[in-house]
């Protein structure tokens, strides 16, 4: 009896390893795969080439903070027409969860009462800094962005 007991507890380790194991994979490729992608970092910059059409997003207006003054609208379609960016500088939990920005550019709006000025510190959701960053093509300047640009600069 004692040798029947023993070969059956014997054969549910191998099962036990194997489940093991595919967890410990799963949960590895999980953070792997969440660690570069989701989270913004400081020192990310999101760059708006003047005239950059990057991609068909429509019309995507955002009302950000500022702190001490009153909010303003990013809207997309002037952002573009004059190109500026925007760095990362920390992460916050207030006003709203998501980060800190600073914006450097001719004009985030073409309304008086919207605009954001040419320069000024901003506070926004990561959902949609994301949103920021997919329709200028993500973070930074990728090489056939940086050459037009350059191109456009030395005109």
């Amino acid at each position: 009896m004692k040798t029947r007991n023993r070969k059956a507890r014997r054969g549910w380790r191998p099962a036990l390893f194997a489940c093991a194991a595919a967890l410990a994979a799963g949960l590895t490729l999980t953070l792997a795969s969440t660690r570069d992608g989701a989270m913004p970092k400081v020192g990310d910059i999101v760059v708006f080439a003047p005239g950059d059409p990057h991609g068909d997003d429509g019309n995507i207006r955002i009302a950000v903070h500022r702190p001490g003054l009153p909010g303003c609208v990013l809207d997309l379609d002037a952002i573009r027409q004059t190109g500026g960016s925007l760095v990362v500088e920390a992460r916050v939990l207030r006003p709203v969860p998501g980060f800190r920005l600073h914006w450097a550019g001719e004009r985030t709006s073409n309304s008086a009462g919207g605009d954001c000025g040419n320069s000024a510190d901003l506070f926004l959701g990561k959902g949609d800094l994301g949103s920021l960053a997919t329709a200028a093509g993500g973070y930074g300047l990728s090489f056939d962005r940086s050459a037009r640009l350059e191109t456009t600069i030395a005109d």
